[in-house]
C-alpha cells in the first residue's frame, strides 16, 4: 500500500472510530482510490498466493525453513485470510473493529535490532519458498508472480542490510518516518472533520 493512500486510511479510521463500517470508509474516501473492498479483495488473493509458497516449501526436499516455521506461518496467514473473507461475505455489516490486527506482546517487546533480524528471516524464508514453488510441480504460481514476490523481498533484504550497518542511525530514520507520518495523518483527520462540518 501506498504510504499516501496508507495514511488516508488511517485518518479516516481515528476520525470514524473502529466500530464504523468498511462502507463509510468507501464514502468518505477519494473516488480515485481503491475502495476498502477492492483492497481486501487483492489481500486475499495474496494471502491464497503465501498459502501455495508454504505448501510448496513443506513438498521440496530442499526447502530449509523448518515445519515448526511453517506451521505458525500457516496459521497466522490462514486466520487473516478467514477474517477477510468474513469481511468480504458480509460487507456491508462489516466494521474496521472486524479487520482490526491482534496485539503480538512479544513483537512489542523486540529491540530495534531484533525486529530487523526477525524481518531478516522472515524474508530469507520467503525466498525460499519462492524457490521451492520452482521446484515442485504442484505449485501453479505463475512465473511473472513469483519473479515479482522474489524482486520485492530482495529489494527488502538489501534495505535491512543497509540498516544492519549502522542500527543506530536506521533506528533513528524509522523514528522520524513513523513521526512524520503521524503528523501527516493528523492533518489528514483534521481536514477530513473539517469537511463533515460544512456539509
Amino acid at each position: 500500500m501506498a504510504t499516501g493512500i496508507g495514511n488516508l486510511i488511517m485518518a479516516l479510521i481515528l476520525a470514524l472510530g473502529g466500530s464504523a463500517g468498511v462502507v463509510a470508509i468507501d464514502d468518505a474516501m477519494p473516488e480515485d482510490k481503491p475502495s476498502i473492498e477492492e483492497r481486501l479483495t487483492a489481500q486475499s488473493e495474496r494471502l491464497d498466493v503465501k498459502l501455495d509458497l508454504i505448501d510448496a516449501c513443506r513438498d521440496w526436499d530442499n526447502c530449509t525453513v523448518d515445519n515448526a516455521t511453517l506451521d505458525d506461518y500457516e496459521t497466522h496467514v490462514s486466520e487473516k485470510l478467514v477474517q477477510i473473507n468474513s469481511c468480504l461475505a458480509d460487507y456491508d455489516n462489516c466494521t474496521l473493529d472486524d479487520l482490526k490486527k491482534e496485539h503480538d506482546a512479544d513483537k512489542a517487546n523486540m529491540t530495534f535490532e531484533e525486529k530487523l533480524e526477525n524481518r531478516t528471516s522472515r524474508i530469507a524464508d520467503g525466498l525460499q519458498m519462492v524457490e521451492a514453488c520452482r521446484n515442485v510441480d504442484d505449485c501453479d504460481i505463475d512465473e511473472e508472480t513469483l519473479d515479482r514476490i522474489e524482486e520485492k523481498l530482495e529489494k527488502k533484504s538489501d534495505k535491512l542490510e543497509r540498516c544492519s550497518q549502522d542500527l543506530d542511525k536506521c533506528e533513528e530514520k524509522h523514528k522520524e518516518r513513523k513521526h512524520k507520518r503521524m503528523k501527516k495523518v493528523r492533518h489528514k483527520v483534521r481536514k477530513h472533520m473539517d469537511e463533515q462540518e460544512t456539509v
